[in-house]
């Protein structure tokens, strides 16, 4: 093999690395915004779980539709609503990037998670990172 077979090789194996990656990159690879809207009513979240993939920023708009407020945080990415709770009849939005897998409860106060003992509420707000 010559010199100029060599480089041509080489440019097209490059070539079709940089096209590999720059469709990965286009379709999301893995990494991109999550979305969720959570409605808060009769002391339940719904969707009362939410899925992500490690590498996503991850939006939660909050809408309360209860007469109390409700405490939202998840500590590991040291994320939570201002002032720790979604206000009685409020609206807030919870912004992470999720840089590692997770499975916790992200309702702080209280639920059938057997680790969190805050209150009896019964709430569940299930985040999963995979």
């Amino acid at each position: 093999m010559n010199n100029n077979t060599q480089v041509t090789v080489a440019s097209s194996i490059i070539a079709v690395g940089l096209i590999a990656a720059a469709v990965l990159f286009a379709s999301g690879g893995g990494s991109g915004t999550k979305k969720f809207n959570i409605v808060m009513e009769n002391n339940r979240y719904n969707p009362s779980e939410i899925v992500a993939s490690v590498g996503d920023k991850v939006v939660i708009n909050f809408e309360n539709r209860d007469s109390v407020s409700h405490g939202v945080a998840i500590p590991q990415f040291n994320a939570t609503v201002p002032g720790g709770h979604v206000p009685a009849g409020g609206t807030v939005r919870m912004e992470f990037v999720a840089d590692r897998p997770l499975d916790t409860d992200a309702a702080v106060c209280g639920g059938p998670n057997p680790s969190d003992k805050t209150d009896d509420h019964g709430e569940e707000l299930k985040v999963r990172i995979i």
